[in-house]
């Protein structure tokens, strides 16, 4: 199911579906993938990756591959300048926004400070937004997550 509309709200894919993305990056069918530019993925290879889904069939770098998606594509309104990758969250006017990633000093009894920041994302922008009112594909996965600069 895929609309050709940049409507916001119209659907792109339905959780599970493939979806065609291009390849950053050699990528190996089985490997995770983050989102490294606009629809384009690279194998995942660190933890702090964004994640968006399983590459299905091997690709080699500027080629098309096939990722299954576990989560919802939507075109989302950005509310500013959004990098693809970046986390989202609700902004102004109800357009998405990229995470805060502003830290938060802690202090464990003086003996250590570290840092964190925490959001409540909307979901992972698959396009870049250069401008307030762009309308992007947005990767739904709502959650809670901890993230760090």
């Amino acid at each position: 199911m895929s609309f050709e509309a940049r409507v916001p709200g119209n659907i792109y894919s339905l959780p599970g579906a493939i979806v065609t993305f291009t390849a950053g990056a050699a990528i190996t069918k089985g490997q995770p993938v983050y989102i490294s530019g606009n629809m384009t993925v690279s194998p995942a290879t660190a933890r702090t990756n964004k994640v968006i889904g399983v590459a299905v069939t091997n690709a080699s770098s500027g080629s098309k591959v096939s990722v299954l998606m576990g989560c919802p594509i939507v075109y989302m309104t950005a509310g500013a300048a959004i990098s693809a990758g970046a986390h989202v969250v609700a902004g102004a006017g109800s357009k998405v926004v990229p995470a805060d990633v502003a830290d938060q000093s802690v202090n464990e009894g003086g003996t250590a400070t570290y840092t964190f920041s925490a959001s409540f994302i909307v979901g992972i922008a698959l396009e870049a937004a250069s401008a307030d009112g762009d309308v992007i594909l947005v990767a739904v996965a709502q959650q809670i997550v901890c993230l760090t600069p």
